[in-house]
């Protein structure tokens, strides 16, 4: 009786065995398939003097490898150096094809950021490229290119992206967007500030806005002029203090979040703000508030 249950123990222990190497024979596969098939090329980093171990980790969080020790082993076992640079990388390489890769380079030479709101001749001065392009479309992103790109290559890139990221838009409120992206300071703002601005546009009110006159004066070395009282009587179709309604073109290149609230602004009883020196938003219901905020967060 005690050698048929062993028997039976033994048995069960090798199906046992057997199952488990079956499992992590499988699983073992699975783990030298890509990540995907269908994924988008990334832009992935290799900052300089990066270990193995925080490599792997950061292809993993990327989406990029399916277990970040398996990519350790596979550097291990292939006795692979890992280079420091920018790579374009695919979710449909094999853990083994992407790590070669990373010691051979197929990386980009730069990384170009672009702030949200800046001009056309700001993006040109900021890359050194004679960009020519309809303001508004160039989407304010980083983008990592090669050393000798092309203005036309970066206006191609930039304005794909525009593509992917907006879709198609109205270019009243592309240019709405432009205005709340250099009318405002903070994302909390730009809701109530686009609300405001759309009320005085139904009202048939003049807009009034600073950054409509910065848009016409700026020139190199100062883009964004602080504005004077004489500086709004200044004739110009993008001056909102002598004409009503929309200036005739986007002042800017608004990012995704400005882009948004224009076409889902906040209602509120606003109907004027400002900032004061610091930065911070007053909002008022009336001229007469207004005025109070300008005699006190301004003229003081």
């Amino acid at each position: 009786m005690i050698k048929k249950r062993k028997s039976t123990i033994v048995r069960c222990l090798a199906k046992f065995s057997l199952l488990a190497l079956v499992v992590a024979g499988i699983y073992g596969g699975v783990l030298t398939l890509p990540v995907s098939t269908r994924g988008s090329i990334q832009e992935f980093e290799v900052k300089k003097g990066e270990s193995v171990k925080s490599v792997a980790k950061s292809l993993h969080e990327a989406g990029l490898v399916r277990s970040p020790l398996y990519f350790r082993y596979i550097v291990r076992r292939q006795k692979l150096v890992i280079q420091a640079g920018i790579y374009q990388i695919s979710p449909s390489l094999t853990p083994k094809i992407l790590a070669k890769t990373l010691t051979k380079g197929l990386t980009v030479d730069k990384k170009i950021t672009i702030p949200e709101g800046y001009r056309l001749e700001q993006i040109a001065e900021l890359t050194g490229l004679d960009l020519v392009s309809p303001e508004g479309r160039l989407f304010p992103d980083t983008y990592f290119v090669k050393e000798d790109i092309t203005a036309q290559e970066l206006v191609d890139l930039m304005q794909s992206n525009f593509a992917k990221k907006v879709g198609d838009i109205d270019q009243k409120t592309l240019i709405l967007a432009s205005l709340v992206e250099r009318e405002t300071k903070g994302a909390e703002e730009k809701p109530i500030v686009a609300g405001i601005l759309l009320k005085r546009l139904a009202a048939g009110w003049p807009l009034e806005l600073d950054a409509t006159v910065q848009y016409f004066l700026g020139k190199s070395g100062n883009w964004w002029p602080t504005t004077t009282l004489l500086d709004r009587k200044l004739p110009s179709p993008y001056n909102t203090y002598l004409h009503s309604g929309l200036p005739p073109s986007p002042i800017g290149n608004p990012g995704l979040d400005s882009i948004r609230v224009a076409t889902n602004p906040a209602d509120s009883p606003y109907w004027f703000y400002l900032h004061d020196k610091t930065g911070t938003i007053h909002y008022a219901k009336t001229l007469a508030e207004h005025n109070a905020n300008i005699a006190k967060y301004i003229i003081k």
